[in-house]
């Protein structure tokens, strides 16, 4: 493998969220994904270690104690934008709220505008509508073939199961899960965009932004456990290095660069 492969295997595997304007629907898709990631793994781990000290590590004491997930941004990587998004625009405050409502922080979000750079740098692009779908791949053709709805991709992976998963983290189940779903695409019946599209809650409520995130999180659970499954079981062959900051396979946590685009 060359020098470049090598560094596109060890980057965390990178998943864009794409709406509109990126304030309602991709932001809480990719504060919702990330914290689904953080869940699996932690149960995961927290397992695991409780297997371990009831005694199924054959009395290696250090290998559970003092280990600790890293950070999700270390394996996996989300971030949205909006295809008609206004650069530096804050998050909806329903959409806001929705997430704080779960415990997470939504405070420093700014919208960033669809571009070609941020679609070729992502390894999956997952869209609210069949609509956004068909602007990225007008953006990036060759994007084709990673690009889907969100609840598209979520039905066509839904029945991958974690023996399914081959060997080598985070990156290889993602790069599994986009096949799978690229060739149940290809070989399927075409369905009522309805059954593919996200609802924009935008002029319904409340309501509208509960039901929306819901449908969210219920179309994502089981990719992000199975991301979350592979990821634990790269980690267990290869022990994060306390001293080490960078953490396993020298990867570092990755900030979303949300400075508003020039112009």
């Amino acid at each position: 493998m060359t020098e470049e492969g090598v560094a596109v295997r060890q980057r965390p595997w990178a998943v864009l969220m794409v709406c509109t304007g990126n304030v309602c629907r991709s932001p809480l898709a990719e504060h919702l994904a990330a914290a689904r990631f953080s869940a699996a793994l932690d149960q995961i781990s927290l397992g695991a270690a409780g297997a371990q000290a009831s005694g199924g590590t054959g009395g290696n004491e250090s290998s559970s104690e003092g280990w600790h997930p890293p950070s999700p941004a270390g394996d996996l990587l989300v971030s949205s934008a909006g295809v008609c998004a206004r650069a530096g625009e804050a998050m909806y405050p329903q959409a806001a709220a929705i997430l704080t409502s779960r415990g997470l922080d939504p405070s420093g979000f700014r919208a960033r505008l669809l571009t070609p750079d941020l679609v070729q740098a992502s390894d999956l692009v997952l869209c609210a509508t069949r609509a956004h779908r068909s602007t990225v791949v007008g953006l990036v053709p060759r994007a084709m073939r990673r690009t889907f709805t969100l609840r598209e991709f979520g039905r066509v992976t839904s029945g991958v199961r974690p023996a399914d998963i081959p060997p080598g983290g985070t990156r290889a189940a993602g790069e599994y899960l986009a096949a799978t779903a690229r060739r149940i695409r290809a070989a399927g019946h075409a369905l009522p965009a309805a059954l593919d599209d996200l609802a924009d809650p935008l002029d319904g409520g409340r309501d509208a932004f509960e039901n929306c995130a819901r449908m969210i999180e219920e179309t994502l659970s089981r990719p992000m456990a199975l991301l979350a499954e592979a990821c634990h079981e790269r980690l267990a062959v290869t022990p994060t290095d306390p001293a080490d900051p960078a953490g396993p396979a020298g990867l570092a946590d990755v900030p979303v660069d949300r400075t508003p685009a020039p112009g």
